[in-house]
């Protein structure tokens, strides 16, 4: 019975606690979205903070199947997820100071601040999906390395993401959400790993699949 156990804690990879760069550029996505609702320059600072360090890079060999076809004259959501670090992210802050000095020189001292140098590199790759449209990613991760994934929607629909391993086995699920819970584990193997993601909404949605 404990050959057994162990080999099953061999075979299955851990779920671990969903910190780093790849949960960074979620909490910035997500205080983008409150500050936009509620106009606050703070949030939106902590928003550009956070995803200032991150690089970004094409994902190598990522494969995605798309099911179905979208709906003919479906509607179009925004083309692409927004960008906390981006110059009109900082523009849109200074906005929503207006004329309250305090909130003036929090803005002036982040943009006068020299450009950070990436402290951190995560992989990304773009897709879009239909209403009720599902892609299926198969992507490989390195064993006992932790991994953190994470879909970024662009705020206009609900998004649901699934991780199985290369026998089905299921590793982790997050409800639907515009900025799902990002998915961390460790593999106690290299192997190949199916990311699902469903679009539960009735628009279009521009999305990225990041990984550390």
């Amino acid at each position: 019975m404990r050959l057994l156990l162990a080999l099953w804690l061999l075979a299955t990879p851990a779920l671990a606690e969903t910190t780093g760069p790849v949960a960074d550029l979620v909490t910035a996505h997500r205080l983008y979205a409150e500050a936009m609702q509620s106009a606050d320059t703070t949030a939106l600072l902590s928003a550009i903070r956070l995803a200032r360090p991150i690089a970004i890079r094409p994902a190598p060999g990522w494969t995605v199947e798309t099911s179905a076809a979208p709906q003919p004259d479906e509607p179009q959501g925004a083309p692409a997820p927004a960008n906390p670090a981006s110059p009109e992210t900082l523009a849109i802050a200074l906005a929503f100071a207006g004329e309250d000095p305090t909130l003036q020189d929090l803005v002036y001292d982040l943009d006068i601040q020299s450009p950070a140098q990436p402290t951190a590199t995560i992989t990304a790759a773009a897709s879009t999906l239909g209403a009720g449209q599902t892609d299926t990613w198969r992507i490989a991760l390195f064993g006992m390395s932790a991994a953190t994934l994470a879909v970024i929607g662009d705020g206009d629909t609900p998004l649901t993401l699934s991780v199985t391993d290369e026998t089905g086995t299921p590793i982790c699920a997050s409800p639907a959400a515009p900025l799902p819970d990002p998915c961390g584990f460790t593999p106690q193997r290299n192997g190949f790993f199916t990311i699902t993601v469903t679009n539960q909404g009735t628009v279009t949605n521009s999305y990225q699949l990041v990984a550390n």
